[in-house]
């Protein structure tokens, strides 16, 4: 009887110690940025505007960084940037750099909390790409107002926000037209089979659970397919979606690597114009690919210059 007390000891703390490993990895992507990208701030470079409310019943912000002497008789680009962590944690502050870096470069840039599910049990990803698509909107009307003509925009996120960037430039419903997206490590299909280790963070304990909180719908089986495809970037590209950057860890142990086959595989059903690249020695945090990471930068400045025209 103490041998068999014993062995649920260390499978216990084995779950625990895992789950906990796997937390930090979430709370540590887009990280891996700051070892390669140096910016010194100051009035001179830009303006930051700080907290901006925008339509959400919880009281959401926005952080909006507009860089200095921009001509506003010319057209202008925007970059939004949906922090990750799980659906549960993280918050706008995590893409301070990521701004600040695409603003010298010239780009008007904004980081966006949304409604998290540790704030509320009705906090679906459903949610979430409403809050989203609201916030374009307070933006558009932000910059409108200070005279700025932007015609385009690119969503971009790491984990569960590029998932939701992902939504917003497949969905077709951005007030500034989505020109492309970039994203690292964001999950693309909800089917709750797959997500064993969200439903332990979550401590949900069957597959309707996690089709309740993720979709924000009562379960219905006949439907179910339906409302899980409809917050899934995968299940939402084709022949109008636009170009994607992606990039995911070969050893992530939070993104199940089947996630990544369901976007290629639509991205070539339907003929997307895509970029994969692979973090091969990286898990959820992406910071054991350095050079990898400067490729994905790179490769996201290249997007920029070529689709913001």
């Amino acid at each position: 009887m103490k041998k068999r007390t014993k062995i649920v000891i260390y499978i216990l703390i084995f779950i625990i110690t895992f789950i906990i490993s796997a937390l930090i990895r979430i709370n540590l992507l887009g990280s891996a940025p700051m070892k390669l990208i140096k910016v010194k701030w100051n009035d001179k470079i830009g303006t930051i505007y700080k907290d901006l409310s925008y339509e959400n019943e919880n009281n959401n912000k926005y952080d909006l960084y507009i860089p200095s002497n921009l001509d506003k008789e010319k057209e202008q680009y925007l970059i939004v940037y949906i922090h990750g962590g799980s659906f549960n944690s993280g918050s706008k502050e995590d893409g301070d750099l990521w701004c600040k870096y695409y603003a010298t470069k010239g780009y008007i840039t904004a980081t966006i909390d949304y409604t998290l599910q540790n704030q509320g049990k009705d906090a679906s990803i459903t949610l979430m790409n409403n809050e989203i698509e609201n916030s374009i909107k307070a933006i558009k009307e932000y910059l409108d107002n200070l005279g700025y003509n932007v015609v385009g925009m690119a969503s971009s996120g790491v984990s569960a926000g590029g998932t939701l960037a992902m939504n917003l430039a497949y969905n077709g419903n951005s007030a500034i037209p989505v020109k492309f997206v970039f994203q690292l490590a964001g999950p693309t299909f909800f089917e709750p089979s797959e997500w064993g280790l969200l439903k332990k963070v979550d401590k949900l304990d069957t597959d309707e659970e996690f089709y309740e909180m993720m979709t924000g719908l009562p379960f219905e089986k006949d439907l179910s397919q339906e409302e899980i495809n409809k917050i899934s970037p995968s299940a939402l590209v084709n022949e109008n979606t636009v170009p994607s950057l992606i990039g995911y860890g070969l050893k992530d142990h939070c993104v199940p690597l089947s996630q990544k086959y369901y976007l290629l595989e639509a991205y070539k059903k339907y003929n997307v114009v895509y970029d994969y690249i692979e973090f091969p020695k990286s898990n959820h945090g992406m910071y054991n690919d350095l050079d990898k990471m400067q490729e994905f930068i790179n490769k996201s400045l290249e997007y920029c210059e070529k689709y913001f025209q």
